[in-house]
């Protein structure tokens, strides 16, 4: 991909405003830091681990909270914080944000970085825009996190397909009501990935909220009411 063209620190720092999970830092190389998208078996362990003690509270047990539980929550939680910078950048900035190129520290609090420094423009349109996010996030790094969570410990693949599809939809939620010019094309780029082989079957709209937003309901469970206190997620399967 010849990636000259827009300056990408900019269209971070904007999109960046929007809520911390469309935050990626513009960054120099720096040592320790290594891509996403290389995610060991090892590290997958280790950010399980570090989300089984989260919740688990200060002097609390960490074996209280279900290893596939928390597999489950971090690859949520990771998915969308490489869906939604890449999406907003794709339809507010009509650029091509590269998520194979996000990077982290081990062992710290998931803060996404890039080295990447210019963007080719979007070609094609929305399709452009989901083909860019079907290839760089949903079956690239997304997919490959997966891969080592499912080989580091017994979680289910379509649950964390699901996962991909429900954070999907949590960003174009999220984006539509921040920036209401784009909602239809969110939804549309939605539509259009939830069709694709690599997350049919994993949910789709019913009717629109108070607020005119989409509606995604979920095939498959988090597992988030598995936590100590958890509840039903407003996606969730289990809601019927």
């Amino acid at each position: 991909m010849d990636t000259a063209g827009v300056e990408l620190r900019p269209v971070l720092d904007e999109v960046g405003r929007i809520n911390p999970f469309f935050r990626v830092e513009a960054r120099a190389e720096e040592p320790g830091r290594r891509p996403v998208r290389d995610c060991t078996v090892e590290e997958a362990r280790g950010r399980v681990a570090d989300v089984r003690r989260s919740p688990a509270g200060p002097g609390g047990d960490p074996a209280a909270v279900e290893w596939r539980v928390a597999a489950s929550l971090f690859h949520q939680g990771l998915a969308t914080r490489l869906l939604s910078p890449v999406l907003a950048a794709g339809l507010c900035h009509g650029v091509l944000l590269d998520a194979r190129a996000f990077d982290w520290r081990p062992g710290a609090p998931v803060e996404l970085g890039t080295g990447q420094r210019t963007a080719a423009r979007v070609r094609g349109g929305l399709v452009g825009v989901a083909d860019w996010i079907e290839e760089s996030v949903v079956t690239g790094v997304a997919a490959r996190v997966a891969e080592a969570l499912s080989e580091a410990g017994r979680v289910a693949p379509g649950l964390l397909r699901g996962n991909t599809a429900a954070a999907l939809a949590g960003a174009v939620r999220v984006l539509g009501s921040d920036r209401p010019k784009v909602r239809a094309d969110a939804e549309s780029v939605a539509r259009d990935l939830l069709a694709r082989p690599a997350l049919a079957g994993t949910g789709g709209y019913r009717g629109v909220d108070p607020e005119g937003l989409a509606v995604f309901r979920r095939t498959t469970c988090c597992l988030y009411y598995r936590l100590p206190g958890g509840g039903l997620c407003g996606d969730c399967a289990l809601r019927g």
